[in-house]
């Protein structure tokens, strides 16, 4: 979402919105968890804090630094879902490829 069609903050109920992630989770009324980042009321949590720093400084126009963006939003995506007593399941490592036989697939020497 542009920042400017995010909505106030449902916390302080200011302009102050950088950022909207919509969880697939809903909470005990059966709405939509929202995860927001605001400018206000995140300061005192250090992903969400590193991330406004981020986006309002030079840092949100710099593409390349895209990769430490898509970092910091990685780290504030977890500490909004730790809140929730959530957390963030890597994808599990490959598994071998087998033939006929159930062995292992070599892996080629190129």
């Amino acid at each position: 979402m542009r920042s400017q069609t995010l909505p106030a903050c449902s916390r302080c109920h200011q302009d102050q919105l950088l950022s909207v992630a919509n969880m697939p989770k809903t909470d005990a009324y059966g709405r939509r968890i929202q995860l927001e980042l605001c400018k206000v009321c995140d300061t005192d949590k250090p992903a969400a804090a590193a991330s406004t720093n981020f986006l309002t400084t030079a840092g949100g126009h710099d593409l390349s630094r895209a990769e430490e963006a898509s970092q910091l939003m990685i780290k504030w995506t977890r500490e909004g879902m730790a809140a929730y007593v959530w957390y963030w399941e890597d994808p599990p490592p490959p598994q071998p490829v087998l033939h006929r036989r159930g062995r292992a697939a070599q892996t080629p020497p190129w």
